[in-house]
């Protein structure tokens, strides 16, 4: 659906995101965000600080509001076309934000009927819960998101605006067991929490176990996405990127910000330092120090 927002809004809600505005905003009107080869005049337009010619590009776009960082000048050519320079420290950032604020379409709060709640789960303030989620004793935060076909455990404790995709699995027990004198098997007690905290999103059909005598932490902000596995006693940290198709075996240490790329595999009793970096089909069987880059199976530290 098209919008209807006026430029000064945009500008007043991303006042601590603005180094600087040069030109007008007061009657330009912003009805969407586009991609570069669908840009018109009423596109919010941002360039990329990355971008080589990024004068020529703001001179040369059909926008008439465009997000930019201070490399881009506020040219005569640009002050005749009328055209408006929110200057940004990260303009992709800012373009997020007011993407979000202004131009998604925001879920509607409230209780699917066809969901199945727990009479004693704690449910926060503005929750949506989708159809056919099924909602143990458990808590979940003011203003998260639950889709479609989710279940959530009762050992499960959610803070505020979490994101959790269609047929994810928070909570259920966790995949140990001990061998009795004969070799059969026998499951050892899955008793812990699952811990999730603030701001975090949670991609389709991804699995999360609870702790077995501890308890498994993912700390605010981190991004998990679709088809992940993450074992029972993972400890894992801020601002955490795990992406698509990610294994994780048990009672891991996972550090702030790091980044797990698509289809790695972590073993288990590992711990993996700030910032490291994780590549595609990884296969990690050694702590991984901060910072570094590890690839390959089993993974080796990527010298540069």
């Amino acid at each position: 659906m098209e919008k209807h927002v006026f430029l000064k809004e945009i500008v007043a809600f991303l006042k601590d995101e603005l180094i600087d505005v040069y030109g007008d905003p007061q009657s330009i009107i912003v009805k969407h965000l586009r991609d570069p080869e669908h840009v018109d005049e009423f596109t919010l337009d941002w360039i990329n600080p990355g971008k080589p010619e990024k004068q020529k590009i703001a001179e040369t776009s059909k926008a008439k509001a465009i997000v930019v960082d201070k490399d881009v000048v506020f040219s005569e050519v640009l002050r005749n076309q009328g055209k408006v320079l929110l200057v940004a420290t990260n303009p992709k950032l800012a373009i997020a934000k007011a993407g979000n604020e202004f131009f998604v379409e925001k879920v509607t709060p409230g209780i699917h009927p066809t969901a199945v709640i727990h009479p004693d789960a704690q449910i926060g303030k503005n929750v949506y819960i989708g159809p056919n989620a099924i909602i143990e004793k458990c808590v979940i935060g003011d203003d998260s998101i639950i889709d479609a076909n989710v279940h959530i455990y009762s050992s499960v404790i959610m803070g505020k605006h979490c994101t959790v995709k269609s047929g994810a699995v928070l909570g259920g027990m966790g995949f140990g067991f001990e061998k009795d004198e004969s070799g059969n098997l026998f499951r050892f007690p899955q008793i812990g929490n699952l811990f999730i905290g603030e701001y975090v999103e949670i991609g389709a059909n991804t699995c999360i176990d609870r702790g077995a005598l501890s308890d498994t932490v993912i700390g605010d902000y981190c991004k998990i996405n679709n088809l992940c596995h993450i074992a029972h006693n993972n400890k894992i940290g801020m601002n955490v990127v795990i992406t698509a198709q990610v294994n994780i075996s048990g009672s891991n240490v996972i550090e702030d910000d790091v980044w797990i790329a698509p289809n790695a595999t972590i073993r288990g009793w590992i711990r993996i330092g700030k910032s490291a970096t994780i590549g595609m089909g990884a296969v990690v069987t050694k702590d991984i120090p901060a910072g570094e880059t590890w690839v390959g199976n089993p993974a080796r530290k990527l010298e540069k």
